[in-house]
């Protein structure tokens, strides 16, 4: 047990070490160059609640010659999108840095417990899909939270053109007194037609960043609104009803699907539970499972077909509307 765990320190400190090596100095120039911004502006009256982006948006790397290689990639690209919807401020190298280091800790975690290659790999991508579950978890959170509070912002938008106001005004009310993150998207798609950019581009910008079809919805009736005419206000107003609506529906169709998405939930842990009742209960009878190589293939297989089962389940019960 000594040496595979000094084989787990030595490779723990070589990825740290190399992540180290990768990205030192960052952090430093960084501060430095923030403080020579907020020096020139210091003057400004325009810095108050200003929070001055360092970064371009294609930087996909803190290493030079490693972003002009991976901006090339589509790949790399569709990964920064991803980590901007997730409002993730990090590159898309540390990204796959973060899961390498994982994957590599996970499989040597694995390997001082069992010796069979195909757990120990399949145990190693397990850890390395971890970092990407948790950047689409919270892409999938925040587009829920700029849903939940887009009702609120058309209405807004709504009142603010029956008072008299203009769409970019309208725009700018929703991005300094609504919450995070529908107002940062909005500021953002004032600032762009603000400074020049044509609505139609700042909102179809606003639906590549926020890619909902409620927003697309919202975006489409703006945009022919402008081509043909009519109210505005009236038709924000009814594209929040329209979109509440929807939202009841779904709620009801969660509650009506509540039992079977329990019961999904109780076939997928039932083997578990099984198997490791088992296993306290009677050892010796479940020792083959666990130590031979057969039943390492065994729970392989098992475990593969846990994970379709599941992703079967969830497409059964997502019902879209």
């Amino acid at each position: 047990m000594l040496i595979p765990f000094l084989v787990f320190l030595f490779c723990l400190f070589l990825v740290l070490g190399a992540y180290l090596l990768a990205t030192r100095g960052t952090e430093a120039k960084r501060e430095r160059l923030r403080q020579r911004l907020g020096e020139v502006l210091l003057h400004s009256a325009q810095t108050e609640d200003v929070e001055v982006l360092l970064a371009r948006e294609e930087l996909m790397s803190e290493i030079p010659w490693m972003n002009r290689m991976l901006v090339r990639v589509q790949a790399a690209m569709q990964l920064k999108r991803v980590l901007d919807q997730a409002d993730l401020h990090i590159t898309v190298t540390r990204l796959v840095m973060f899961s390498v280091m994982a994957g590599i800790l996970a499989a040597l975690a694995v390997s001082m417990l069992t010796i069979s290659l195909l757990i120990i790999v399949l145990i190693g991508f397990a850890g390395a899909a971890i970092p990407f579950i948790h950047v689409f978890w919270m892409r999938r959170k925040r587009f829920d939270k700029f849903l939940e509070h887009l009702p609120d912002a058309l209405e807004l938008m709504s009142r603010a053109l029956s008072a008299g106001h203009a769409f970019s005004e309208a725009l700018h009310m929703v991005s300094t007194e609504m919450p995070e993150p529908i107002s940062t998207e909005f500021r953002k798609t004032y600032e762009e037609q603000n400074l020049g950019l044509s609505l139609k581009l700042a909102l179809e910008n606003l639906t590549q960043r926020v890619p909902l079809l409620d927003l697309r919805l919202c975006v489409t009736a703006i945009l022919i609104q402008r081509e043909t005419g009519g109210n505005l206000a009236e038709i924000l107003e009814k594209v929040a009803v329209t979109i509440r609506e929807r939202f009841r529906i779904l709620g009801d169709l969660k509650t009506l699907t509540t039992s079977s998405r329990l019961s999904a939930w109780l076939l997928c842990g039932l083997p578990i539970f099984v198997a490791v009742a088992v296993t306290a209960m009677n050892s010796e009878y479940m020792s083959v499972l666990w130590k031979d190589q057969r039943g390492h293939k065994l729970i392989a297989a098992a475990m593969l077909m846990q994970v379709a089962g599941m992703l079967i389940v969830r497409k059964i019960l997502q019902i879209k509307i």
